[in-house]
């Protein structure tokens, strides 16, 4: 019975086991042997890979830390380095005033602040540039204290960006060096900081800064324990480092120095130089432990990634070896030399893909060993060649850099000595051009029935041109234009040179033939830059009109007769005056009929070019001339044709100097429109023609100041009078037209200035239209109107305005007597003397 029951349970366990194994069981039944085991290795192969994964992932993960942990001792190194150079730089800010952050300090900075953005420190980035902009920016600040303040804040701030880079990059939580990174990362930064700041605040001899040394003290002071902590970590990791104990008591030592010598200082300022020497000192020393410290605690992490990556090495050969072992155990030889192949061409294909570090491992002793070991030999050396190329070229680039920012800086100096020496020359050029201006006459003879006038526009600074008109002493008048060859400096001094001698010549009296003659033999024996000058030079005689003038190599000067006919002057190619010694000119006769004008000038009227290359040329001028009114005056015509020319290039380089005279014999009757005052000896100062628009008064005012620049009080009278009525014409008189002219001229004679505008707007007489101010009422009472014409009647002795029918005139007279202007609002009170009242009283 026993037995059978004994059976009948083993039978039912070999049924519940058969049942349990069916599906493998079924599995084996359809695989030939090979593949049972081939099956049985591929799930062994699998559970040993299961298996070891969990400790490669530890390994490389403890690798990867190690990495971080150095690459943050790599940033704190700089981050200390930066820390040493501001410390510094704030010592030498106090003694030294005039100690500013350098280029390279900015640049570092600039670079610290970047990586801390980057490595997820954009707090304290922000805060350390902020700080920084604010230290540069109080560097030259007089006040020491303020200037202290902020370059401690910045030192804060950097000493924070520290600590936070150091739990950034987990040095605080290193489980081995956990003491050494905190001493590292958080005392020997502030005990570095403490130190400057100890000494730069007692040589500040305040008793608020004061407080800083003392509190420097205790900072040193709680110290002490955490380096010596730091220290002891180090030398038990590393016991060949106990130099670092020596480093770190000889610092010690000199802290304890310091604080005697702080403490002299408080009571005897003399002893700061002694405690500046001890800071010094002290600095230096913990930079030395700091440094060691750093390459100490470096090596330690080096070591350990070393013994991780030997660690893992030996876990990925067991893990191959056992893979081997089952591999040769299942699938024999063939599988061993099929898998050696296809390690041959994964390897090469990972290396020919940009994995330089891919090494192949194979494990027979055939042939395939050596192919291997040849791969492995030459990628080895193409990663080295690779990592010396890379090296070599980081060199190569620092180099460059370092020499672009010294010519660059070599160019900036170069650069700001040439526009110095630009600027004097260009002041020297607008002096010489001032002096060069100042010596062409600026008015001209304007009389009842005659007028000249001239101007230079130089196409550079200085000009070669020259012009001038001069009385002679038989009564005759004497006109000149002439032209040196060359421009610049040479052809100014030469200018001005023959219109010394050519007026030194012309003033006796003499023929145009004969003042040439001499001139040019004067010019040859005073010419060492071989220059020339053309001219022309005319007599003329206001009595009879009759003109007698000659040529220099210059243009013939163009008559307008009154009929509008324009025509050259009769004028032989005589030579330029400055070539050749003993040279004869000949003298040529004209006759200027009422309305008749002579244009003199030079070649930088005919050839002004425009944008497209093509000149004014005579027939253009010619042209303009011919359309002129018969009874334009002298400056009108000057003006006119300086317009013409300066449309015609439309704002192109001017490429030569233009240079006109124009001399009028006036129409009998042609000033008729405005009235004859008898105004004796008037000279005309200023004749400008304003456009109607009331932004040109401004210009209009500059040239009056210049006209009457020996008296300002008739220039602010005339400019306040002159914007008053010319305003009132465009408003009132023209509408606001701005496209049309006004005429004003300024002439002044022995005891009057005169003023007169010109329009061709509706007959508008301002002084009787406008209404008379109600002065005796309140400011807010009075009505708007009339209190301009009301000035002008005011600080002018007489203001009239005439109706010709081709427009108005108003004529304003102002004595040049300095006294107070009466108001001539009755005839009783009229100066009978005023030219004015004189005319109308005939």
């Amino acid at each position: 019975m026993n037995g059978r029951g004994h059976t009948e349970s083993d039978a039912r366990k070999r049924s519940l086991m058969q049942h349990f194994l069916a599906p493998t069981i079924w599995l084996s039944s359809r695989l030939a042997f090979s593949r049972k085991f081939l099956l049985i290795g591929a799930v062994v192969l699998i559970a040993l890979a299961l298996l070891s994964l969990p400790l490669l992932r530890q390994v490389r993960d403890d690798r990867r830390l190690a990495g971080v942990e150095r690459e943050g001792l790599r940033q704190y190194v700089a981050q200390v380095d930066v820390l040493a150079n501001m410390i510094a730089l704030r010592s030498r800010g106090i003694d030294d005033k005039g100690t500013t952050p350098s280029s390279a300090l900015n640049a570092d900075m600039a670079r610290l602040a970047a990586q801390a953005s980057r490595a997820g420190m954009a707090g304290p980035a922000e805060r350390l540039s902020r700080s920084w902009q604010q230290a540069d920016s109080h560097a030259a600040d007089p006040d020491l204290r303020r200037r202290f303040a902020t370059m401690t804040a910045s030192i804060n701030a950097l000493l924070a960006l520290i600590e936070e880079s150091a739990r950034t990059y987990r040095l605080n939580v290193d489980p081995e060096l956990d003491a050494t990174f905190d001493m590292l990362t958080s005392r020997l930064p502030l005990v570095l900081e403490t130190l400057g700041k100890q000494r730069d605040a007692l040589a500040l001899h305040t008793g608020e800064m004061a407080s800083y040394a003392l509190g420097a003290q205790v900072v040193l002071t709680e110290s002490a324990p955490a380096l010596k902590a730091g220290i002891a970590q180090m030398v038990a990791r590393e016991g060949h480092r106990a130099s670092l104990q020596r480093s770190l008591q000889t610092l010690l030592d000199g802290i304890v120095r310091q604080q005697d010598a702080a403490d002299n200082a408080l009571d005897d300022p003399k002893a700061n130089d002694e405690l500046g020497g001890l800071t010094h000192a002290n600095l230096a020393l913990a930079q030395l432990l700091l440094k060691d410290a750093v390459d100490a605690a470096d090596q330690h992490l080096a070591s350990r990634i070393d013994q991780l990556d030997r660690a893992q090495r030996i876990i990925a050969a067991l893990l191959l070896g056992v893979i081997v072992a089952v591999a040769y155990l299942f699938a024999g030889i063939y599988l061993s030399t099929l898998r050696s192949l296809r390690s041959l061409s994964v390897g090469t294909d990972a290396f020919c893909g940009g994995q330089l570090e891919t090494r192949i491992e194979v494990d027979t002793r055939d042939e395939l060993v050596l192919v291997a070991r040849n791969f492995n030999t030459m990628a080895a050396e193409v990663q080295r060649l690779l990592e010396f190329i890379r090296r070599q070229n980081e060199s190569r680039q620092r180099e460059l850099e370092t020499l672009v920012q010294q010519r660059t800086a070599e160019l900036a100096d170069k650069n700001e000595l040439l526009l110095a020496a630009g600027k004097r020359v260009q002041e020297e050029l607008d002096l010489a051009r001032g002096m060069q201006l100042a010596i062409l006459p600026q008015s001209f003879p304007d009389e009842p029935g005659w007028g000249v006038c001239a101007g230079m526009f130089p196409a550079r600074e200085l000009s070669g041109d020259f012009y001038d008109c001069f009385a002679l002493p038989d009564g005759r008048y004497g006109v000149l234009v002439a032209d040196v060859s060359g421009k610049g400096v040479g052809a100014a001094f030469f200018m001005a040179v023959s219109r010394t001698v050519l007026l030194d010549l012309a003033s006796t009296g003499s023929s145009p033939a004969e003042v040439f003659a001499h001139a040019n033999t004067l010019l040859c024996e005073r010419n060492p830059m071989e220059l020339f000058v053309t001219a022309c030079y005319a007599i003329y005689d206001p009595g009879d009109g009759s003109l007698v003038y000659a040529s220099a190599g210059h243009h013939p000067p163009l008559l307008r007769k009154a009929s509008g006919v324009v025509a050259a002057l009769p004028s032989p190619s005589d030579i330029a005056l400055g070539i050749l010694h003993d040279m004869d000119y000949a003298d040529h006769t004209a006759v200027l009929e009422p309305g008749d004008s002579l244009l003199l000038y030079t070649d930088g009227v005919t050839e002004a070019f425009s944008g497209t290359g093509e000149a004014y040329g005579d027939e253009r001028l010619h042209a303009w001339l011919s359309a002129t009114a018969p009874d334009a005056t002298a400056g009108q015509l000057l003006n006119g044709l300086v317009r013409d020319v300066a449309r015609f290039v439309d704002e192109a380089e001017a490429s030569d100097d233009l240079t006109c005279l124009v001399l009028c014999r006036k129409q009998e009757g042609s000033m008729k429109k405005t009235p004859a005052l008898e105004l004796h000896d008037k000279v005309l100062l200023l004749e400008y023609p304003l456009l109607t628009r009331l932004e040109e008064i401004a210009k209009l005012a500059e040239a009056v100041e210049r006209a009457l620049i020996e008296r300002p009080d008739l220039a602010f009278s005339a400019n306040l009078c002159l914007e008053e009525l010319i305003t009132n014409t465009i408003l009132h008189g023209l509408n606001g037209a701005p496209d049309r002219w006004i005429d004003v001229r300024l002439s002044m004679s022995d005891e009057w200035l005169e003023i007169s505008l010109k329009d061709d707007a509706p007959q508008f007489d301002p002084f009787a239209e406008a209404p008379a101010p109600a002065l005796d009422l309140d400011v807010e009472e009075r009505p708007i109107g009339g209190l301009g014409v009301h000035m002008v009647k005011t600080m002018m002795n007489e203001a009239r305005a005439y109706h010709d029918g081709s427009g108005n005139l108003i004529v304003l007279l102002k004595t040049l007597q300095q006294s107070e202007p009466r108001h001539p609002g009755h005839a009783d009170d009229l100066d009978t003397t005023d030219p004015l009242h004189k005319e109308n009283r005939k």
